[in-house]
């Protein structure tokens, strides 16, 4: 039986630069072989407005490391890590996702059943050494590019909205 691919993946520049960068990961990070790679790398495709988002955050934020979630396992579609606070255990984490035209909303409210497994998401990144600590605290955050981007441009202490 095929073993499950992860739950997330790390998104770099780079990265985005190649038609299909998730079979490239797979087969190198994750040891699949390249036409399981290819057939699994749909899980983690960027649809509509999600590459332009990545690609900003990254070129803008550097600060940020972004992993992107598989799409078949309800965990968002993306997980953000505010790399610049230097203790693990208080990274500010986000579960975001995006939804065209919705205004920011945090706490998951608007994304349906789309984040109910963030908790896995986040657990997943844990395991990875060195990027967050197990029990770290993350936020949900659902919104349009703009409005994801302008919250993650702010940062962990602006005042949230009400």
């Amino acid at each position: 039986m095929p073993r499950e691919p992860p739950i997330v993946l790390p998104v770099t520049l780079p990265l985005l630069g190649h038609a299909n960068p998730w079979a490239l990961l797979l087969a190198k990070e994750e040891g699949h072989s390249l036409s399981s790679a290819s057939l699994l790398s749909e899980r983690y495709a960027l649809k509509s407005d999600e590459k332009p988002f990545v690609r900003e955050l990254l070129s803008r934020k550097r600060n940020m490391w972004v992993f992107r979630c598989d799409q078949r396992r309800f965990a968002g579609d993306f997980v953000v890590v505010d790399m610049s606070e230097p203790r693990p255990a208080r990274r500010w984490v986000v579960v975001l996702d995006l939804k065209l035209g919705a205004p920011l909303v945090l706490g998951g409210g608007g994304a349906g059943i789309q984040l109910t497994q963030a908790q896995q998401a986040v657990d997943a990144l844990a395991a990875r050494q060195g990027v967050i600590a197990p029990g770290t605290p993350y936020e949900l955050a659902t919104g349009d590019k703009a409005a994801i981007l302008a919250f993650l441009r702010a940062g962990r202490h602006q005042r949230r909205p009400e």
